[in-house]
């Protein structure tokens, strides 16, 4: 347990806050495949602060999820889950991401991360297995979804809801979810209800000034370019 704490005394004394002064992750083909038929040892190899403060990236030294991804937003949600759990038993986190080699924490601002970074990380070292994933592998997708492929612009409004939320969903994948998966956070499309696009943040995003404000502008404007102008976006 105290490698960790090691480490991080090594590498930050205390977390900076500036992500420019932090090594990239690794790509998830640059680290060693999960091992098959037992649970590998996982080390935090990289401890990288996201652009949402209460939120900080653990990058692991394996991949941690075959695919998707999975996300514990309360600790009802985490009952059953050995690593949620105690996550959660920590004061002050509030969020748990997981998603290619790397675990996102958020916490909430009544807590600095001083005071829980150390914990937080030997938490994940201890308790953190090898997960399947809710999503389809990616090996097993198309490389262009059929759906874009299918999509003509002109003939959105007469789609149905269902048909609308998949075309955006498939949209996102392409557009905005790469960029905020660097970030230590995801996106879901709940629906569409009339104009309006309900969307949900994952990790990182979830409390993040910016998701409220540019990110948010940033998805608007991008539907109303690629799909329909009169398409607005709301973050529940």
């Amino acid at each position: 347990m105290g490698s960790f704490r090691g480490w991080l005394q090594k590498m930050f004394g205390i977390p900076a806050g500036n992500s420019q002064d932090i090594e990239a992750a690794p790509a998830p083909a640059d680290i060693d495949p999960p091992i098959e038929k037992e649970d590998p040892h996982y080390e935090v190899i990289r401890v990288q602060p996201t652009p949402n403060p209460e939120a900080f990236q653990f990058i692991m030294n394996r991949q941690v999820i075959a695919h998707g991804t999975l996300t514990f937003e309360s600790a009802e949600e985490a009952k059953g889950d050995p690593l949620g759990e105690a996550l959660f038993e920590i004061f002050g986190v509030v969020n748990v991401f997981l998603k290619e080699n790397f675990v996102t924490v958020t916490k909430s601002n009544v807590v600095g991360w001083h005071t829980v970074m150390e914990t937080v990380g030997e938490t994940i070292q201890e308790h953190l297995k090898f997960y399947e994933g809710n999503e389809t592998p990616k090996e097993n997708k198309p490389e262009i979804d059929p759906i874009l492929e299918a999509f003509k612009k002109e003939e959105f409004p007469g789609y149905t809801d269902d048909e609308k939320t998949k075309v955006i969903d498939a949209l996102l994948d392409v557009a905005v979810r790469p960029a905020l998966s660097n970030d230590g956070g995801g996106i879901d499309v709940i629906g569409i209800e009339g104009s309006v696009v309900k969307i949900h943040y994952q990790g990182a995003c979830g409390s993040c000034p910016s998701s409220t404000t540019g990110t948010l502008s940033y998805i608007e404007n991008f539907l109303k370019e690629a799909v329909h102008p009169d398409l607005q976006v709301q973050a529940n």
